[in-house]
């Protein structure tokens, strides 16, 4: 069965992240997500978690080093590596990893060291090492194509396919596909059988509409035909949805309940 969760992160703009907890778990939200660890206080974090009865579903395990960065694999590694101390201390078991880590401007462009090929074999090369950590410490890694478009030129993984492709060479039951269908439409479409086609790997999902990020019902995607077709599939991890609200936060929030009871009918 589906369970679902929600990205704090991206809701309740410049509100505190305990106090986005509190307002999500009171909206009857019971798992979260959010991106970077080490801004945040995650002892906070783990006592609002745990008063009100939220589990940390995933977060970013990359921050300043990319996975298509050949030259920085140990230090990828190694920074991972402290991102596996933060799951522990939040009983948490999934970290997103990104192909390129962002600044400010964009993702880190790395087209001028590397080609396209040589990206997708460094991130398999990186994984692969770093396969023995994760089944060391039961946390699985989450790999996540994302878009190229504006300011995000330079980035390596864009397509299910090749995401897909990596985690199959990397062969561990610790290192998944993240699919994030806001990504997915912007870049090829085809949502639904892309997700299914892969099933094997396929171990979390992120979603907002497109082409504007906004909560389900803001754009051009059938979320009800889409996520009854990935539960009818046998799919049994994750949703996530990752949105930017089109307006007030919790004015979206019925939109969100109402996918999720459809889909947990």
């Amino acid at each position: 069965m589906i369970d679902f969760a929600i990205n704090i992160e991206t809701i309740y703009p410049g509100m505190e992240v305990c106090e986005k907890i509190e307002r999500v778990s009171a909206a009857g939200f019971r798992a979260i997500e959010f991106w970077s660890w080490h801004d945040k206080d995650l002892a906070d974090i783990r006592r609002v978690c745990q008063e009100r009865g939220v589990s940390v579903k995933a977060f970013s395990g990359t921050s300043i080093y990319s996975l298509c960065d050949r030259a920085h694999s140990q230090d990828c590694i190694d920074w991972i590596r402290q991102s596996l101390d933060a799951a522990k201390m939040l009983s948490c078991d999934k970290l997103i990893l990104f192909p390129n880590h962002f600044t400010p401007n964009g993702c880190a462009d790395f087209r001028d060291q590397y080609s396209h090929t040589a990206m997708l074999a460094n991130i398999t090369h990186t994984l692969t090492r770093l396969a023995p950590v994760l089944e060391a410490n039961g946390v699985t890694a989450l790999v996540e194509p994302l878009n190229n478009l504006g300011g995000d030129a330079g980035m390596s993984l864009t397509t299910t396919e090749e995401g897909a492709d990596i985690v199959r060479a990397v062969g561990s039951e610790r290192v998944g596909l993240l699919c994030d269908v806001f990504h997915m439409q912007l870049m090829h479409g085809n949502l639904l059988r892309s997700i299914t086609n892969n099933l094997g790997v396929v171990k979390y999902i992120h979603l907002a509409d497109a082409p504007d990020r906004h909560e389900p019902g803001t754009g051009e995607i059938n979320f009800d035909f889409l996520l009854r077709g990935v539960a009818e599939s046998g799919y049994a991890g994750t949703v996530c949805f990752e949105y930017f609200p089109a307006g007030d936060t919790e004015a979206g929030f019925p939109a969100v309940k109402k996918l999720c009871d459809s889909i947990s009918k």
